[in-house]
């Protein structure tokens, strides 16, 4: 006698392959060429705070201007 359990095969029944899609590797730029192509990121950070500070220093100068003009 046979006890072993074995599943239910049904004749329609298929095998499906399945197809594995590795997503494609993005490749991580090497700091070298961001300071070659001049993007780098501490380039943009220290760009945008000379910026910062330029516009600062022009309002220091042009409030006080525009204080006295509007008091005369």
């Amino acid at each position: 006698m046979d006890n072993q359990l074995t599943p239910p095969i049904q004749s329609e029944q298929t095998i499906q392959p399945i197809q594995l899609v590795t997503p494609p590797q993005t490749q991580i730029e090497s700091p070298s060429t961001w300071m070659r192509d001049g993007n780098s990121p501490a380039e943009i950070i220290l760009a945008i705070a000379v910026l910062i500070g330029a516009i600062a220093t022009l309002l220091n100068v042009l409030v006080p201007v525009m204080l006295q003009q509007s008091q005369k």
